[in-house]
């Protein structure tokens, strides 16, 4: 690797060295983990740093993932890197690592999966080397295509802010401001060779088409369409920045409770801030709770927030972990405990199947997802102070059941014409649920999709509606089954 033919340092060192000490990417006596492909934007920046090593006393070491997804050319990959570290006289780590492909449906990408796997890589190296940070090579044409990606798929503000310089404070990314065509012009100039990945031309994938059709067409409108979205994103972090410092100031004033595993909000409070802020605390209080997770799609955020916005309470969402429930004047957030959740913690939860008659199910705990509406209807025993608990709690998405006045097995289907049941507040006389569904003005086309879930004597819950009361549970219950119908994240269902 031979340096500027001037003995000068490149205009793009100088470039990148001021991004590090600006945005204090790097500092001196640093042990960097350098990821590097072998295409042009990784050796750039493996050049960039090996000459800034010295003077700022940084220890790197290389990474290289070999997914063996291209046969001979990712094993060319790995050569070509592992000879560059030898000339560089650099420690380098080879790491093979497979990726799913996936099947029919999978609304996962390879190209998501295998990304996944490299930071999951990259974070247990750093724990079992003790690195101080991660360098990815990341320009500023991948800032523009990812603030593409996301418009296109209806992102929010935090997502059309792109990727930011450090993420964790552990991944850094030098080279975000700098253009492929750049990256290109310094490789030339210092002599470098690197590999071409031929996946990269694939149409097949989304991104591929944004690079190679969508942004060619906006820099014939607009030349520097490249640079002007990644400024675009760096002006939008920072205002994300300061909506999400006011928002969890808001979402301290309208925390009634916190735990753990469980955080309560005063509904009628968060009702009377702006959407953009009841948007951000939902999402800060989902990532308090469950920060693994990650953020919820803006569509799913959206979604969410307009049923919380609704008179109606009694509905439940589960995203990742997190139960998010909206009764009368709170917003509950939580995730159950293995002994509350399911009553025997060594017991698997096991799926439901159809049949023509409905979905039969004979052992606890289960969970069925109703074709009809994409809702899930989930049943488990809890524990008589779990259950006690809940009957203190209104709401028309979970019913508990006397376990003692069940009968095995249990079905759920669709009601028939003739059906009947003791809705709770009658003082245990019959009504049809055919009256019953006229005096709720549900309609034919919603009446034929709700769920029933029946005991051999009849109807015990007429699922997101009303309960049995020959099987409801009472103070006097010592035996609880918990039924919760939780609504499908991305399409509206009945209830």
């Amino acid at each position: 690797m031979r340096g500027s033919p001037t003995g000068l340092p490149h205009p793009l060192h100088k470039q990148v060295i001021r991004a590090i000490r600006a945005r204090t990417l790097l500092h001196p006596g640093q042990q960097v983990l350098v990821a590097v492909s072998g295409g042009p934007d990784s050796v750039a920046l493996l050049s960039i740093l090996c000459q800034l090593a010295p003077a700022w006393n940084l220890s790197l070491t290389v990474v290289h993932c070999n997914y063996g997804l291209r046969g001979a050319e990712s094993d060319g990959d790995a050569s070509f890197v592992a000879a560059l570290c030898r000339r560089l006289q650099l420690p380098c780590l080879i790491r093979p690592l497979t990726t799913d492909r996936g099947g029919a449906g999978d609304s996962s990408s390879l190209q998501a999966r295998a990304r996944e796997s490299r930071y999951r890589l990259f974070r247990d190296l750093t724990a079992e080397l003790g690195a101080d940070r991660v360098a990815l090579g990341h320009t500023a044409d991948d800032q523009a295509e990812t603030v593409l990606l996301r418009m296109l798929r209806g992102a929010g503000l935090r997502g059309l802010a792109g990727m930011p310089h450090i993420r964790e404070r552990l991944f850094v990314r030098p080279l975000l401001n700098c253009s492929r065509q750049e990256i290109l012009a310094y490789l030339e100039a210092m002599g470098l060779s690197y590999r071409t990945d031929s996946s990269n031309a694939k149409s097949i994938y989304l991104r591929n088409r944004v690079r190679h059709e969508l942004l060619p067409v906006m820099q014939s409108l607009a030349p520097a369409a490249v640079r002007m979205l990644a400024r675009q994103a760096d002006l939008l972090r920072e205002d994300d920045r300061v909506l999400d410092a006011m928002a969890a100031r808001r979402l301290t004033q309208i925390t009634r409770s916190r735990d753990s595993a469980t955080i309560v909000l005063d509904r009628t409070v968060w009702l009377k801030q702006v959407p953009a802020l009841q948007r951000r605390m939902l999402r800060l209080a989902l990532h308090a709770l469950a920060p693994s997770i990650g953020a919820p799609r803006s569509d799913v955020l959206l979604s969410m927030v307009s049923s919380l916005a609704s008179k109606k309470s009694g509905t439940i969402w589960n995203t990742g972990s997190v139960t998010v429930a909206c009764e009368q004047d709170l917003i509950r957030l939580y995730i159950e405990s293995p002994e509350t959740a399911a009553g025997d913690p060594g017991t698997d939860t096991t799926v439901a199947e159809f049949s023509a008659e409905g979905v039969t199910i004979d052992s606890f705990p289960s969970t069925v997802t109703w074709r009809l509406t994409g809702a899930g209807i989930r049943l488990r025993a809890v524990t008589q102070e779990r259950g006690l608990a809940l009957l203190e709690q209104s709401s028309t998405a979970i019913a508990l059941l006397d376990a003692e006045h069940l009968s095995w097995p249990l079905t759920i289907r669709t009601w028939r014409r003739g059906d009947w049941f003791c809705p709770t507040g009658m003082a245990g006389r019959r009504k049809k649920l055919q009256d019953y569904f006229t005096d709720a003005k549900l309609g034919r086309s919603v009446r034929e999709r709700i769920p029933l879930v029946l005991s051999r004597d009849g109807i015990a819950w007429i699922v997101g509606q009303r309960v049995d009361i020959r099987f409801a549970a009472t103070r006097s219950t010592t035996r609880f089954v918990l039924a919760r119908v939780t609504q499908p994240l991305r399409r509206k269902g009945v209830f």
